[in-house]
């Protein structure tokens, strides 16, 4: 059983309560749900959030869309994530972060029927892809055996960190994304207000309805013809995790 798996909490230190903003009258949470929705290989959809009372907004939301809620550890985020899908049974997770509202559904379809076909422990984008439209694939058993060796905080914080420290030990599948999203240097995650303010821009200019009905190709060809709405975030450095306090 294949199970998505969404990391998302309410605290952010850039951009607080991100899940919970609205993009075309519905929260990025709702979007995001509603596409995997649209992956016919996806079996279950859980969200995976902290204890904290704080997060009741994205509780509800969940909820709402009947989608499993799984509360966990707020600092070892591997534990959490390896939690949720024990919760639910699953064998293969789908890692999907919790403000990347255009998820590419193609791309990710791929993802899933290659790591089930290659018999994988760890299925990725073999090729740079805008940030926010890809997500990871990863066998739980394997998370689960990483889980009990991985002590340091950067392999607790970050799910699959693992992988890339010690990527001889795995089976990992690279796969080659749709030609639309190869070296293409958009940002297209929420992390902070001008990555909001980008995401507003597209959703208001390509009105798509339903509102989560988004073509990623074409809001790549949109920014590509409009290169004043996509400098609106170009200068925002993605957080590495390596550096505190940034």
């Amino acid at each position: 059983m294949v199970a998505a798996i969404i990391q998302a909490r309410m605290g952010s230190t850039r951009l607080p309560g991100k899940s919970s903003h609205l993009l075309s009258g519905l929260s990025i949470l709702e979007h995001i749900i509603n596409r995997l929705q649209e992956v016919p290989e996806i079996d279950r959809i859980q969200l995976a959030t902290t204890q904290a009372k704080t997060e009741a907004p994205l509780i509800k939301i969940a909820k709402n869309l009947k989608v499993n809620v799984f509360q966990g550890s707020e600092d070892n985020v591997l534990d959490r994530f390896v939690q949720a899908g024990k919760a639910i049974g699953a064998q293969h997770l789908v890692r999907v972060c919790g403000d990347n509202p255009l998820i590419d559904i193609t791309l990710l379809r791929s993802l899933i029927t290659a790591h089930i076909e290659s018999n994988a422990d760890y299925t990725v984008p073999g090729d740079q892809i805008p940030l926010g439209v890809g997500c990871e694939v990863v066998r739980l058993e394997t998370l689960k055996n990483i889980g009990q060796q991985a002590h340091e905080l950067k392999y607790q914080e970050h799910v699959t960190t693992w992988f890339h420290d010690h990527h001889d030990k795995f089976t990992i599948t690279h796969v080659e994304p749709p030609t639309y999203l190869k070296n293409c240097p958009f940002r297209l995650t929420v992390d902070t207000p001008e990555d909001f303010a980008l995401m507003e821009k597209i959703f208001s200019q390509l009105h798509p309805i339903p509102p989560s009905n988004l073509d990623i190709e074409n809001v790549i060809k949109f920014l590509d013809t409009h290169p004043q709405v996509s400098a609106l975030n170009s200068k925002i450095k993605q957080k590495d995790w390596r550096i505190k306090n940034q």
